[in-house]
């Protein structure tokens, strides 16, 4: 008999704790969500680029491979060199493509022979004054190039860019946020969540040019105006306030 009160006790006490546990997590307890205005942010920064990207080729024919090499590195050297003469870093230019590809003839009821050799040298310029980078098109045409590949505009340190308008998306939001507080009569105390999302450096001015524009392009070997453009970066934030 004196267990089975001991029992009945026992239960009748747990049944106590658990609904005094439901108590302890109703609405105006610490464990109780916080209230939020969720807003994204949005922030753009716009920037002169200071550096030129620039792949410049030279493609060259013989009759085997060796002379189409020799004449190739021969017309590459004085390439070099008359980039090199305008400032341009060694650290700045760099292979970016080399192939040699041999040319058959097809003789009807023969076996293919080749003929020749066309050796293609492609090198990638980094021009750090962008006011240059036409200079460096024209002294590498008239030095023996004979493609121009692409053009493409940068700066040397993004990361300001990007934080910079990350900073700017986070004002963008707060100020979002304020807003909506003021006109729901609401206080904003504190942030639950920040996620954010930072683009790409990018420059509408990017160019790259087509077979028949390099062709043109090399052959004509004129002076080269250019304009850089700007520079554009952007960011996005989304942030949860804590309101009451």
């Amino acid at each position: 008999m004196l267990n089975k009160k001991f029992y009945t006790l026992m239960i009748c006490f747990m049944l106590c704790l658990g609904i005094g546990a439901v108590a302890s997590a109703g609405p105006n307890s610490q464990y109780a969500e916080p209230s939020v205005i969720s807003v994204s942010g949005y922030g753009k920064i716009v920037a002169s680029p200071d550096v030129a990207d620039i792949r410049i080729g030279i493609e060259t024919t013989a009759g085997d491979a060796r002379a189409a090499q020799q004449e190739n590195a021969n017309k590459m050297s004085s390439v070099l060199a008359a980039i090199k003469n305008l400032g341009v870093k060694d650290s700045n230019i760099k292979t970016a493509f080399f192939d040699l590809n041999p040319i058959y003839n097809y003789p009807e009821g023969k076996p293919a022979e080749m003929v020749g050799c066309t050796a293609t040298n492609y090198i990638a310029v980094r021009v750090e004054d962008v006011a240059k980078a036409g200079n460096v098109i024209d002294v590498a045409l008239n030095n023996g190039a004979n493609r121009i590949d692409s053009l493409s505009y940068d700066v040397k340190e993004p990361e300001a860019l990007r934080r910079a308008a990350l900073k700017d998306a986070v004002r963008d939001a707060r100020n979002k946020a304020d807003i909506l507080a003021g006109a729901l009569g609401v206080r904003i105390t504190g942030i639950k969540l920040v996620t954010e999302n930072v683009g790409s450096v990018t420059s509408g001015d990017n160019m790259r040019l087509g077979k028949n524009a390099r062709d043109m392009v090399a052959a004509s070997a004129i002076t080269t105006p250019l304009e850089a453009g700007t520079i554009d970066v952007s960011a996005t934030v989304h942030i949860d306030y804590i309101i009451e």
